[in-house]
């Protein structure tokens, strides 16, 4: 996305920026994944965790814009 967003909702500039994911290790940008999600397995047997299978390749990082007038938010996948 090269041009800054128009708020559907106020037509004010949107602000640029993203919704952090907190992990054990710090926050992290979150990631957009074509398909439905897929818990990973183990030889075949599901795992008790909520891991996910994911293709890096397939990722695209998510940006989110911000109104600054009514706080609506809207993301896109670059």
């Amino acid at each position: 996305m090269i041009e800054t967003p128009q708020c559907p909702d106020c037509e004010k500039p949107m602000e640029k920026g993203f919704i952090p994911e907190h992990t054990h290790y710090g926050a992290v940008q979150p990631l957009w994944h074509p398909g439905d999600p897929e818990k990973q397995t183990f030889f075949g047997m599901k795992l008790k965790n909520s891991y996910l299978k994911i293709e890096a390749t397939e990722t695209r990082k998510v940006i989110s814009y911000r109104c600054s007038e009514c706080g609506l938010l809207r993301s896109y996948a670059e």
